[in-house]
């Protein structure tokens, strides 16, 4: 760790000079005089005055002792949250500056940056650290969760591992480009990471937001991604799922049965039976891996069927659905209880899941989405829901959504449309 000076930010009461407040001062000694507070800042044992903040009170109101103004009325909190903002953002300027030059930083560094004298070149790595910053104090406000910022975090991962790949990491923010876009795009989608389009565009649209968000603060001076689309979707969006015989091969799989004949230890056969178990549960409930592990959703009864019932943390949307056999199963093995259900952060659920699905030999690379997906495809095309129905079931606001799930098969139209015949006799009747 580097041990830096500090900077002190010192807020200060200055008398006015008016003509008014200097003859009222010399009438009475003890007059409650007019003025305004200024800022000053020391690093070591160099001053800089930054100057007034522009906010005049009487003499009484101000704490020096504090750094407050006193009272709380609207305009004592006013005034102390800008206190509280120009304190943050030299700090900020501060400790930004020490990244780059270290001791070397001086109060007037801090005041050009601050007043706008001089213009801050961040880097990449500068943005993205102050992006956190800036969602950290909302996700404190509430105005945002913590998964949504673990997963920015992990948007920000990949993004800073293209950059140092492509010897882009010292790449002013304002040089990036739409071509610097679509290398980091065919990056995600190409060996090793092998994205998904869809987990792709999340990216891309994570690194536009990223450049927004820091012209709105100003750190940098124009957005070089501004006007740039990034597709809201492939051509053809990935459904990938399990087939029945597939998704049956897993609910029976016997994990116990390999460790007993000596091919795996019994604590990985523990292991993947709970994976197993959590895995199918979502395939039957296509329930988002956030609410299942959340465990926000409840069991009711209704003629002798248990449905489960809750809330989708994104949309807020109610969804609703009946347990099949095997969910019920997998329930009354964990006691009949939601809460003893496994539960697993995802990047380590979706890592096991690469696992079960070698030893079922499924050939496809599992993950939480597919059992989402396996469920929208059993719903739609083989229990025949309407489209609307399925909807209400994986908890969307619309059915427009409902494609990034599922596509209608040529099975349910077989069914649907059976014969003439039966269209003369509905025609008839």
């Amino acid at each position: 760790m580097f041990n830096f000076k500090k900077m002190f930010v010192l807020f200060w009461f200055r008398k006015s000079d008016s003509k008014a407040e200097k003859l009222k001062r010399e009438e009475n000694p003890n007059y409650d005089t007019l003025g305004g507070l200024c800022c000053r800042i020391t690093i070591a044992t160099q001053v800089e005055e930054i100057g007034s903040v522009h906010i005049n009170i009487k003499r009484s109101a101000w704490d020096e002792k504090t750094q407050r103004v006193i009272g709380n009325d609207s305009n004592a909190r006013r005034y102390n949250r800008t206190l509280n903002d120009i304190k943050n953002k030299l700090e900020r300027i501060y400790e930004l500056l020490q990244i780059e030059h270290g001791d070397e930083v001086t109060p007037k560094m801090v005041k050009d940056l601050f007043t706008g004298k001089k213009f801050f070149r961040y880097t990449f790595e500068q943005l993205i650290e102050e992006y956190f910053k800036d969602r950290k104090e909302e996700k404190e406000a509430g105005l945002v969760s913590q998964e949504t910022l673990d997963v920015h975090q992990n948007y920000s991962k990949n993004f800073k591992e293209y950059l140092v790949l492509k010897g882009l990491k010292t790449l002013a923010p304002s040089h990036f480009e739409e071509d610097h876009l679509d290398g980091f795009k065919i990056f995600l989608m190409s060996k090793p990471k092998s994205f998904v389009y869809g987990h792709t565009r999340k990216h891309l649209s994570w690194v536009k937001q990223l450049l927004k968000h820091s012209l709105r603060k100003k750190r940098i001076k124009s957005n070089p991604l501004e006007g740039v689309i990034v597709k809201s979707e492939p051509d053809d969006p990935d459904t990938t799922h399990l087939s029945i015989s597939q998704l049956e091969r897993v609910v029976a799989f016997d994990f116990m049965k390999l460790y007993a004949q000596g091919y795996i230890a019994q604590e990985t056969a523990i292991r993947l039976d709970r994976e197993r178990d959590a895995f199918v549960f979502s395939a039957f409930t296509g329930m988002h891996h956030c609410d299942y592990t959340k465990r926000k959703y409840w069991l009711e009864t209704y003629k002798g069927a248990t449905f489960l019932k809750g809330k989708r943390k994104k949309t807020q949307k109610v969804f609703s659905l009946k347990l099949l056999e095997p969910a019920v199963a997998i329930l009354q093995k964990y006691g009949g209880q939601i809460e003893n259900l496994p539960v697993k952060s995802n990047q380590k659920r979706n890592t096991t899941l690469k696992e079960l699905a070698t030893m079922c030999k499924v050939p496809l690379v599992l993950s939480t989405k597919i059992a989402r997906k396996t469920f929208a495809n059993m719903a739609l095309n083989v229990l025949m829901l309407d489209e609307g129905d399925v909807a209400a079931c994986l908890g969307l606001t619309t059915t427009r959504s409902l494609k990034h799930y599922v596509k209608i098969k040529e099975e349910r139209i077989a069914r649907k449309m059976t014969s003439w015949n039966d269209v003369l006799r509905i025609d008839a009747a």
